[in-house]
């Protein structure tokens, strides 16, 4: 179990229905910590993702194939602007916005629930119960100049079940439907074996200004009170 004193900097008040923690857990401030206990309560709810699929986002000097690194106390990047395409333009003012990245969430979304459950529309409520439980999961990296996310993914009812056929999927035909995917890094995929240990790894980021979660766009399990 997760020591939490060991890992806080700030003091962590813990919830009076506190779920334990495994170690990998990181707990650093409040906000990583509620959310974890978040996270926590869906596993306990029934979350049971098979997949979990980590993608990266088109950056304008994927092109110029210069590596992005930020200044010293900016956020800007080394790179000439003045013969940049309006795309590029476009592109570069949406890196950092989380509400443009929930958008881009929201259409992959759709993507993926089309080709992956035979969803075609959120109103086609008569297939509710194929729907299937999702997560979205947003983090900067090291580099802290770009978004990536991780998105994960249920096999109830889903079309596909194996590493291979997701992979062929998801770089061969979901890839090709939206733009903002990068156009040189693969999206990957990988099984989850540990539900506790995959969460605790995609909250390691979290603080008050970024809560990592994309509450709007995952579908999350909900609990009723009696």
């Amino acid at each position: 179990m997760l020591c939490l004193w060991k890992h806080m900097t700030d003091k962590i008040i813990l919830s009076r229905n506190h779920l334990p923690l495994l170690k990998e857990w990181m707990i650093n401030n409040q906000t990583q910590y509620e959310t974890a206990q978040f996270l926590m309560m869906q596993e306990r709810l029934g979350f049971n993702p098979s997949y979990l699929v980590t993608f990266h986002y088109y950056h304008p000097d994927e092109v110029k194939k210069k590596q992005l690194v930020c200044k010293p106390g900016k956020n800007e990047f080394n790179h000439h602007l003045w013969n940049e395409k309006p795309k590029d333009k476009f592109a570069r003012k949406r890196i950092l916005d989380e509400d443009a990245l929930i958008e881009d969430h929201q259409q992959i979304r759709n993507v993926i629930l089309r080709d992956l459950y035979g969803i075609k529309r959120l109103n086609q409520t008569w297939k509710k119960e194929k729907f299937p439980h999702t997560l979205f999961v947003y983090e900067k990296g090291k580099s802290k100049v770009k978004y990536h996310t991780h998105l994960f993914l249920e096999n109830k009812n889903l079309k596909y079940d194996t590493i291979e056929e997701l992979d062929f999927v998801f770089n061969n035909k979901i890839r090709k439907k939206r733009r903002c995917f990068s156009n040189w890094k693969k999206i990957h995929i990988e099984r989850v074996f540990s539900v506790k240990g995959a969460l605790s790894y995609c909250n390691k980021e979290t603080n008050s200004s970024n809560y990592s979660i994309d509450y709007q766009t995952s579908n999350l399990i909900h609990q009723y009170a009696n």
